[in-house]
């Protein structure tokens, strides 16, 4: 019966502390047993806490393992990794004090034998890893925080040498003072430099008043309240049968309980109830999985095929490696003239693609135009080996010519060979790219149709968000050790990313550069993220699928619906540095305004583009004088009001149309494109 009666107190007073103990005022430990209860002593630290269940009847509950236990904060579960009685955690240790009487009157009252044995069942928990510390009276005295008491102490973790300093005691030093509260103050001296996260207890027995300490209650308790959680346990062995109110109080402010000793037969049974007290705690451990949620935007995408009339410019520059007459292998080239039949230009639709079949367009533009001639004009860059160096350019005419006579058979007498230095328009000589650009055999004709822009029809494939923007948002309490991401359909994988450490708050998975209808035939796409903590806890998020929406122009045709057309047109393309409209271009714009004035659906997109040679501010404005430039001679030409059907822009060298890094780049990348977008049920 004292036993219980021992733990009614001690979870009462243990109640009456969670939240001071326990920090954490959210946080809730639970076992799966009917009627239990679940007491928070103290977090140890982050994922380890210390607590006490009793059953319905207030019984400390024993023998429980992980699996009984379950943890939340504010809501959230936590996984429980283990659960030992304190015991037998290995990683958990106990810090006790105990202040021991050992005043005279011990003797008088025939009680050191039983105090010896109790103090005896008490060591019998210690384990290596405890921290004991032991107070008893002494005749001299020592100087503990600046105070000289009337103490002495004795510190190990092995039962054996603790108990044969507490023999010596009360055989040897026992004293004819009594100096409870300097002993009390020295022990809280101890308890306030051992670790505060760890349990810490101060077990007080004593047999009588204090007589002769150097400091009185009042600096015992405001020491104490300096401290951060300890249990404070005290064995009242005064004659009487109440307890002494000072060592009552000080042990229900502090976590504890006091015992009263009526007689010296019950110091040993009570010693092994504060023993107990010490010892029902679990040591639960545990870990919060990472959460969160990864939002993927947009949750669909749109790929359409698109009808598309492409009129690129005709580029008359062959190009040639420096110092060299040789035409590059670049440009496509027959071996003779039977491989000429059936070529067509308007197969051809990247516009690079059609430059580098420019020989073969300038051949079958002469045949289909007999009365057609055309001048080539050979050039260098006039700077280093090839400067004033005009056989070079009269070679580099004459590489062009042959081509055309012998596998075209025109005729000799329908090309005239010019030779300079430097072209008529020029690109800097002062720069490598200039120089690369100057190096050229230029293609002239008074026949607009050998340099006409060159047209085809073909299905281009469009989609309306070019990438997928993800947006994890993970709450990893252990730390985030790696990360990958995968964004799959069932054309196969689309990207896959990974990283170390937390993921970025915003991540992109480019699509716009891919095959789209590849893409857009393996239907949805799955993205998902898998996450590793640092303690090796997984978390994977999928959310739903990002819808494919494909439009195919067959489908819309069957379906007698309106396709979507496109008509984009190139002017010819400007000189290095220029914003200056060529009198040719007027043709190209004449006929945009008549698709203009027949498609009043049509929206007008012009757009000004410069190569990457410069500062890009500068190229940036020059891009918006040529966009300008054309939208003043588009609107002027179409006669009323555009309205905003027609938008014009620059963006200089931003998001280039071809690669800078070649003559031919950069020359297609002078221009303003011109797009017409409509729909039409042809």
């Amino acid at each position: 019966m004292l036993i219980r009666r021992v733990f009614l107190v001690m979870i009462a007073l243990l109640v009456s502390g969670v939240a001071f103990a326990a920090g954490k005022s959210d946080l809730n430990v639970n076992v799966a047993k009917p009627g239990a209860t679940v007491t928070v002593d103290r977090v140890i630290e982050d994922g380890k806490v210390l607590v006490t269940v009793v059953d319905s009847g207030k019984k400390p509950l024993l023998g429980l393992n992980a699996a009984d236990f379950s943890v939340t904060e504010s809501g959230r579960p936590a996984k429980v990794i283990s659960a030992q009685p304190i015991t037998e955690s290995l990683d958990v240790p106990r810090h006790i004090v105990l202040v021991l009487d050992n005043s005279l009157s011990m003797d008088v009252r025939n009680a050191v034998p039983s105090l010896l044995a109790g103090v005896s069942e008490l060591l019998k928990t210690v384990r290596p890893i405890d921290d004991v510390q032991i107070v008893v009276f002494s005749n001299k005295k020592v100087n503990i925080a600046g105070r000289n008491l009337r103490v002495q102490t004795f510190k190990s973790n092995q039962p054996a040498e603790l108990q044969a300093f507490v023999t010596k005691a009360y055989k040897d030093d026992m004293t004819g003072i009594t100096v409870l509260y300097d002993a009390m103050l020295a022990g809280l001296e101890l308890i306030g430099k051992m670790p505060a996260k760890e349990p810490r207890f101060m077990v007080v027995f004593t047999d009588g008043e204090d007589t002769s300490s150097s400091v009185n209650r009042k600096v015992v308790l405001d020491a104490a309240q300096k401290l951060d959680r300890f249990n404070a346990f005290a064995v009242d062995f005064m004659p009487g049968t109440d307890t002494d109110p000072f060592l009552s109080k000080f042990a229900s402010d502090y976590n504890g309980q006091i015992w009263k000793a009526e007689s010296a037969s019950k110091i040993v049974s009570i010693f092994q109830s504060v023993a107990s007290s010490m010892q029902y705690y679990y040591v639960v451990s545990y870990l919060f999985p990472p959460t969160g949620t990864l939002a993927v935007a947009p949750a669909s995408l749109n790929i359409e095929e698109i009808k598309t009339i492409d009129s690129s410019p005709m580029l008359g520059h062959i190009y040639f490696a420096i110092g060299s007459s040789e035409i590059s292998p670049q440009y496509i080239r027959f071996s003779g003239p039977g491989e000429t039949a059936g070529f067509d230009e308007q197969k051809f639709t990247n516009t690079l693609e059609k430059y580098y079949q420019d020989l073969n367009i300038v051949g079958k533009r002469l045949v289909d135009n007999p009365k057609a001639t055309i001048t080539l004009v050979g050039c260098n860059d006039n700077t280093g080996k090839e400067k004033g160096d005009k056989k070079l350019s009269t070679r580099r005419a004459e590489a062009v010519r042959d081509y055309l006579q012998t596998v075209w058979g025109i005729a000799p007498e329908r090309i005239v060979i010019q030779v300079r230095n430097l072209p008529a328009q020029p690109s800097s000589i002062k720069i490598k790219e200039g120089q690369a650009e100057n190096r050229r055999v230029e293609i002239l004709s008074t026949d607009p149709a050998i340099l006409a822009p060159i047209r085809s029809t073909y299905v281009t494939t469009r989609i309306d968000t070019p990438n997928l923007t993800l947006k994890p948002d993970v709450v990893a309490p252990q730390g985030v050790a790696n990360w990958k991401i995968t964004a799959v359909n069932d054309s196969g994988t689309l990207e896959e990313l990974v990283g170390n450490g937390p993921p970025a708050k915003e991540t992109s998975i480019q699509l716009g550069s891919r095959d789209l209808n590849k893409l857009a035939s393996g239907g949805d796409i799955k993205v998902k993220m898998e996450l590793q903590d640092k303690k090796g806890q997984s978390l994977v998020l999928a959310p739903e699928p990002v819808k494919v929406i494909f439009a195919q122009t067959s489908q819309r045709v069957a379906q007698k619906q309106n396709q979507r057309v496109q008509e984009k047109y190139a002017l010819i393309l400007f000189d290095f540095n220029k914003d200056t409209i060529e009198a040719q271009n007027q043709v190209i714009v004449n006929k945009i305004v008549e698709r203009i004035k027949k498609i009043p659906q049509a929206t007008v997109e012009i757009v000004g583009h410069t190569d990457n040679i410069g500062k890009e501010a500068y190229n940036l404005k020059l891009s918006e004088r040529r966009a300008l430039a054309v939208y003043k001679m588009l609107v002027a030409a179409y006669g009323d009001s555009a309205g905003e059907r027609v938008r014009y822009s620059g963006v200089g060298p931003k998001t280039p149309l071809f690669d800078n890094q070649s003559p031919e780049g950069r020359s297609f990348n002078r221009t303003v494109t011109i797009t017409l977008e409509y729909l039409s049920a042809e």
